[in-house]
Parts: structure tokens; sequence; C-alpha cells
């Protein structure tokens, strides 16, 4: 007989069900991702279920660590999580009642006897498999350690669609008698999926490609229980750029290190998707695109190459399209520990969001928007290592260049005095920015935007016989910190005054 999946239930629902090991692997990321998007592509029901079966290597803060991932990832869930640890009892009755039925067996053999088993047949050129021999055993001792096994057909075969690979069959006899309960009393992988599966009315089981050779296992079993049978895709293996399947030697695997270092959820999952997923020449989704577009029809059937440039890449794309205010919010939520109390303040600010609008652009993790927005929020002046600057290998360009700054610092104090004294700045400030900038008023404030602070400059380093590039150096550092930056006349236009002069006149003692 050859068995066929085929359900006909029409509201999707499908599942991830990671176990709670270890940290939220990358790759379990993607396969949520994928039942994620097809349950949001029909209007169904995505479920996450914890398989903690394994009750000494599972954790709680794994558990959590799941279930946090995904809220940061928006991978929401529709139901309660279902937690396999709570329905040890449930497997175990399900495997008694396919021994009622003599759809399974009590087998007595210790671990050692059937592994010798397997290496018997291996050594005649057979399956390594177990032979069998309490298949039909009519004694059962009481109180002697025992497995009960599935007692799969001896001839005959399996056959599925996969919705992605196509038709895949199985003879039977390449099947072993497999355990379903272990002597401990604890369930297996493939006896507690299907109960599962089908207490949640699973419709589709969308996983990696790893987990085929439990398909047809899986299938024997919906037939034993008289259960419908649902629809299976196997996705393609995640691969690191050695063409090995991806592992810690490759790098950050888990959810939270990506976010740790700085990519945004729509950017990782956007290049999760892509792992074996396209919809044209298309490679900047959004996650409605994905949902709009994704398909069976275009997830490949190969393994495919994890590329940390492309996701960094693509991070940087995302970057770019996000409203300032978010990055902020951002920043806030996840870098806070980098900042002063003052400094956080400053950064949540109406003036925290154009100062981070101004780096936006120049970089490609959020990790670097925080660390570029630490400085420029921080009061006063600040230390900065003037080693790199072009000037300490000449020092007469270090004389020019110091007299310059300090000319242009005279005219910008001027024009700021002029101003308050005109009292025109006294309600430019939002609330928010006088609470945690001060009243100080910015160059923009009296009059000069940042195309006034580059015609200025252009003029004084003409002045001083120097170029605009060796007077804006040593500038941008003491701004900064750093010597490649958002654009500094930006800078300078709406960082309040007290903040400019104050780094500007360290120049002179670098």
């Amino acid at each position: 007989m050859t068995l066929k999946n085929s359900t006909d239930q029409t509201s999707v629902r499908v599942r991830f069900a990671p176990s709670p090991t270890g940290f939220l692997h990358i790759g379990g990321v993607r396969a949520a991702l994928f039942n994620w998007l097809y349950a949001r592509k029909h209007q169904g029901q995505f479920i996450l279920r914890i398989e903690d079966t394994d009750l000494e290597r599972s954790e709680d803060r794994f558990t959590q660590d799941i279930q946090a991932s995904m809220k940061w990832l928006g991978l929401n869930w529709d139901e309660e999580p279902l937690f396999q640890s709570q329905r040890l009892e449930i497997y175990r009755q399900r495997a008694e009642e396919l021994i009622a039925t003599g759809h399974a067996y009590r087998c007595y053999c210790t671990e050692a006897e059937v592994e010798k088993m397997r290496e018997i047949a291996m050594k005649e050129g057979k399956k390594p498999q177990y032979d069998r021999r309490c298949r039909d055993r009519k004694d059962h001792p009481v109180g002697q350690p025992h497995v009960i096994r599935a007692k799969i057909p001896l001839d005959g075969s399996v056959e599925f669609m996969d919705l992605i690979r196509g038709s895949i069959r199985f003879e039977n006899t390449d099947i072993d008698d497999f355990v379903l309960i272990r002597s401990n009393g604890a369930p297996t992988y493939n006896l507690s999926v299907v109960v599962d599966d089908v207490h949640s009315k699973m419709t589709h089981i969308l996983r990696g490609d790893d987990h085929i050779n439990n398909t047809p296992k899986q299938m024997h079993l919906y037939q034993f229980f008289k259960y419908p049978v649902p629809q299976f895709a196997h996705l393609p293996m995640i691969l690191g750029a050695d063409k090995k399947k991806l592992s810690k030697r490759h790098g950050a695997v888990s959810a939270n290190a990506y976010r740790a270092e700085g990519y945004l959820p729509a950017a990782l999952l956007n290049f999760l998707a892509r792992l074996g997923w396209s919809h044209g020449d298309q490679e900047v989704f959004t996650i409605d695109e994905m949902i709009q577009f994704f398909s069976f029809d275009h997830v490949q059937k190969s393994s495919a190459v994890f590329n940390t440039e492309k996701l960094l890449w693509l991070n940087g794309e995302h970057v770019r399209k996000a409203s300032p205010e978010r990055l902020v919010k951002i920043v806030i939520d996840d870098y806070s520990d980098l900042f002063g109390s003052l400094a956080l303040r400053r950064a949540s600010s109406p003036l925290g969001v154009q100062i981070a609008a101004l780096i936006q652009p120049k970089v490609k993790l959020m990790k670097e928007l925080a660390d570029q927005m630490v400085p420029l929020c921080t009061p006063g002046a600040i230390e900065v290592d003037p080693s790199g600057l072009k000037w300490n290998k000449d020092a007469a360009l270090k004389a020019a260049t110091q007299a310059a700054v300090k000319h242009a610092l005279k005219i910008f104090e001027q024009r700021v005095v002029d101003a308050l004294d005109k009292a025109q700045t006294t309600e430019l400030r939002s609330d928010l920015d006088h609470e945690a900038w001060g009243s100080a008023p910015s160059l923009s404030q009296v009059g000069m935007d940042h195309a006034d602070v580059d015609a200025l400059l252009r003029q004084v380093s003409e002045q001083h016989g120097i170029k605009l590039g060796d007077l804006a150096q040593p500038m941008r550092l003491v701004i900064t910190g750093r010597l490649v930056s958002a654009g500094l006349f930006e800078l300078l236009a709406i960082l309040p005054w007290d903040i400019v002069s104050a780094r500007l006149s360290k120049v002179e003692h670098l």
C-alpha cells in the first residue's frame, strides 16, 4: 500500500516549533519567517510551539530568548504557545493506543544490542537498522526497561507531494521501526510532533530539508492514528561561505547577536527571505511586500549561502529608508548603556532626531549610529585623539589651521552675540530641546544655515592659505570625536552654540 498526503482543510494553520536548548538560531528564524509569511498571506494562523521534551537540556532562559527574539522581529504568533513538556502523559497514552491497535510494540533490547545490530547490518551491506527481533514478541517481562517502537509495514511505500520539491517517495523497507517512547518514558520527536500537529490542526508543515527523512515516519503515524495528513514543504538549508552547514564558526548565528550588532528586524527578515526565495530581481523588500509576494513557486530547492556582506548592505538600505524618529527609538531601546543620563535625554529630543537624520546616510548598523550620537549628545567638550590629523606632519599647516579655526570661531561668536543682543532667539527651541540642551541658540537659529557655514569656512581657509579639507579635519574631530562623520557644516549649524564654542576652542590646544 502507498500512503499519500492529503488534507482537506482550507484555513491555513502553520507553526514554528523551536527547542529551548540554546538561543534562537538564525536558521530557525528563517523557518519561522517562511511559516509566518505563508500564514499572513493567506489570512491564516501562525502557532508557536516550544518543543521542550529534552528536560535535561531545555532551559527557561532559552525559552525567554526565543519569545523575545520573535517579538523583536515582529513574528507575532496567534495563540498561547504550546509547551510539549506539559503534554508528556498524552504522548505516552498515544503510544499505548498504537500498541493496542497493533501499530507499535515494546522492545526490550539495550542500546548496546541495537548498536551491534546496526554494525552487523552495515557489514552485510544493509541499512543500519534495528533487526525487529521484538516485533512479534509475546512475553513482556514486568519491570524490565524497554522502549516503544512503531511497527512499520514490511512492504509498500510512502509518497508525499512536497510543495517545493515535488513528489518524494520512500520504500517502507528503508524505514526503521523507530522509537516512539524512550526507556525513560520521554517521547521522541516523531511521535510528539505528529500528536501536536494534529492537536493544533496544522494544515501545512514548513521546515528545513534536514527533516525530509522524518516525513515518511510521520506519515505512517498519521495513518496509524487515522489523522488527516498535512501538506509538507521542506526549505533549503542555509550554508556558510565555505558551503558547510551554518554554525558558530561562521560568526553570529543567534537572533539576539544580530540585534546587539545593530541590524534592523526588517533588514534581517528581508535577508533571510532572500535565502532560498525570490521575486524577480528585487532585493529590498518591506514586510508587507514579502507577505504579498511570498509563494512556494519561488522557493529554490538548492541550499542557500549566508552572505554577511549582503546582509550588511541590506541593513544599510533599510536604515536609510527608516524614519529618524524610529531609529532614535531603537538607539534608546538597545544602546542606552552607551549614553550618560543627560546625553540620553538629548538623544531622544527633537534635536537628537535631527542629529540622527544627519548620521543616517553614513552608517549601515544601528550600533554605528549610536556610537556617533554619543559624543554629539555629550555635554561640553570631549576628549579626542589627534594622532590621525594631517597637520602632524606639517608644523606650518598646523599653525595656519589653528589660526583659521580661531578666526572662524570669532566670526561665529559675533553672529551669536549680535542675535542675542537683538533677543531674536528666546523662543526658538522646543520645550524638549530646551530641557535637554539648554537655552543656547544654534548658528541656524541666528541666521546661518549649513550653506552659510560652508561659505564662511571656505572664505576663512582661503584667507589663511589652506585647503578647506585641512581646516575642516580638526574641526570635525573636536566636534564629533572622529575623523569621519556626518556632515560637519550641518552639525555646526544645528548644535547649540555653547557646545560648538567649547569644542572649537580646543583646536588651539591639540
